[in-house]
């Protein structure tokens, strides 16, 4: 009843408009919406529903996969509401973007079932909550003969994001996840925790679930920079802590710089906070309480990370729940340090249990400072970090999505 009040509503508020503009020939799809770059007609076809082009670790991870299923021969589109955001330079020459005419949501089902009819591919692929929920609605409006195969992605920990995760529309997506992934042909999750969440908390079939052993964090470019970095003379700053992270309250900042703030009295280091949001007022005046202003910086947004990443001597991540963790993949790649909160469910599963970075409880300063202050004074087997990030490049995570799709 839920989800049929759910699919209603959107239907309701598309008012039939949220389509593709139509072309003088009676097409709907505008030569201006197609990105292509003479890709080869390959079967099968992958079609990739991203919300928008400008958004975090979720949509950057499914370009370049999409991205890598390309350079494998298979033929893959990507359809977004926003086409011209700031990750559409990551989008390969081969990959196809069409733009899905609609301002929310809430309003594209139409428009995405048009595409779906119009584009007719094999694999409907999606990620985040919210996005799973419209292209599973979309799914259910066309007939059993030309509906794809429904592969969606699970990206956080699910019964924490629903009460914490910071965009409202996912947390109302939530609501309906039990009902919406038992009925998707395959659900895919970042971590064994997310899978098991799925399964003990929101009634998902065991066997509907597969985790991604491998996710594409790193993309090629970034693999060859850091290979010549390896070479290169060592740039890091001592003492320099760095966490890279929307400002918002599930990274938990707060609890961050409160461990600095015991930290900095015993041990030389200064913290750079990488990152944008809404917390930015409450974590200033912390910063002023503790009497930080010449230790603490919140350097703003960043488009590469691993210009931080390369100078610090730890990256630390104070989440209170995490996916998977992109940044701390990143640093391993890096060579870096890495100190994070052992939240569900990604960090413990990224670092092996602590062998490859330190884990303390979620909201302790003091266990973090103390992880930190050992990180600072004990040599970093770089060498291992950075193997250990392998199988997370964008090629190895198609190899594994192309299993998991059932495409080789």
């Amino acid at each position: 009843m839920l989800l049929a009040c759910t699919v209603r509503m959107m239907l309701h508020e598309t008012n039939l408009k949220s389509t593709f503009h139509a072309n003088p020939d009676g097409s709907s799809i505008r030569a201006a919406d197609i990105a292509r770059n003479g890709a080869a007609e390959a079967q099968p076809h992958v079609a990739f529903f991203i919300r928008a082009l400008d958004g975090g670790g979720a949509q950057r991870d499914a370009i370049l996969l999409a991205n890598s299923l390309s350079e494998t021969g298979i033929k893959v589109s990507i359809l977004t509401l926003l086409p011209e955001g700031r990750l559409r330079r990551l989008v390969a020459d081969g990959v196809a973007v069409y733009h899905v005419r609609a301002k929310r949501l809430a309003t594209a089902v139409i428009a995405l079932r048009k595409a779906i009819r119009e584009l007719k591919p094999a694999v409907l692929f999606s990620s985040e909550a919210a996005a799973n929920l419209a292209a599973f609605a979309a799914v259910q409006l066309l007939t059993e003969k030309t509906r794809p195969r429904l592969v969606l992605r699970e990206v956080t920990a699910p019964s924490i994001a629903k009460g914490l995760d910071p965009y409202l529309q996912n947390r109302l997506a939530f609501r309906l996840a039990g009902y919406v992934y038992s009925r998707a042909d395959r659900v895919l999750t970042l971590t064994d925790g997310a899978r098991r969440d799925l399964i003990v908390n929101f009634g998902v079939p065991a066997e509907r679930i597969s985790v991604m052993t491998s996710n594409a964090v790193i993309d090629p470019q970034t693999v060859a920079r850091l290979a010549l970095d390896e070479t290169a003379t060592d740039i890091r700053e001592k003492g320099l802590l760095v966490a890279i992270g929307r400002l918002s309250p599930e990274k938990d900042h707060l609890t961050l710089i409160e461990a600095f703030a015991g930290l900095h009295i015993r041990t030389p280091a200064r913290l750079v906070i990488v990152g944008e949001g809404p917390m930015r007022p409450a974590l200033e005046a912390a910063i002023a309480r503790f009497g930080l202003e010449d230790r603490v910086t919140l350097a703003g947004a960043t488009n590469d990370p691993f210009e931080w990443l390369l100078k610090a001597e730890v990256l630390v991540s104070s989440s209170k729940f995490e996916g998977l963790g992109n940044v701390l993949i990143e640093a391993l790649a890096c060579g870096t340090a890495v100190v994070s909160t052992d939240c569900p469910y990604g960090p413990r599963e990224v670092l092996e249990g602590g062998r490859l970075g330190r884990l303390v409880p979620v909201g302790n300063p003091k266990a973090l400072s103390d992880a930190i202050a050992l990180a600072l004074t004990t040599p970093t087997d770089r060498a291992t970090l950075r193997r250990a990030a392998e199988k997370h490049t964008a090629r190895q995570a198609a190899r594994c999505l192309i299993t998991n799709l059932q495409l080789g």
